[in-house]
């Protein structure tokens, strides 16, 4: 069921955001809506002002990014990945728009 999944996707995030490499988790709250829609669940996580991969490279306007920079999101993605690998966990859903940056390029 829907809300099981949702529950299980935050414990996911409580558990693994730690990580350098997975957005941190600082909690979640419901949003209450009008009768005759449907409340919102918003989660409070790491601010990650840079954007998304997909962003980063939009913002190249049709510019190649340098090689140095495609290996070091790689890289990143792939010590997050790795951390819930070992912990068994499959992220199922990797995309640039899921992969995101900080301020500090941190991915």
């Amino acid at each position: 069921d829907e809300e099981e999944e949702i529950k299980q996707e935050i414990n996911m995030l409580k558990k693994f955001s730690h990580h350098r490499n997975i957005a941190t988790y600082y909690g979640a709250f419901v949003k209450k809506s009008p009768p005759g829609s449907d409340d919102q669940l918003w989660l409070v996580m790491e601010f990650c002002g840079a954007g998304s991969v997909t962003d980063l490279v939009k913002n190249t306007k049709g510019n190649a990014l340098k090689e140095d920079c495609i290996a070091y999101v790689c890289r990143e993605i792939l010590r997050g990945l790795a951390h819930l690998h070992a912990h068994r966990v499959i992220h199922r859903d990797i995309k640039g728009q899921n992969v995101l940056l900080t301020e500090n390029a941190d991915v």
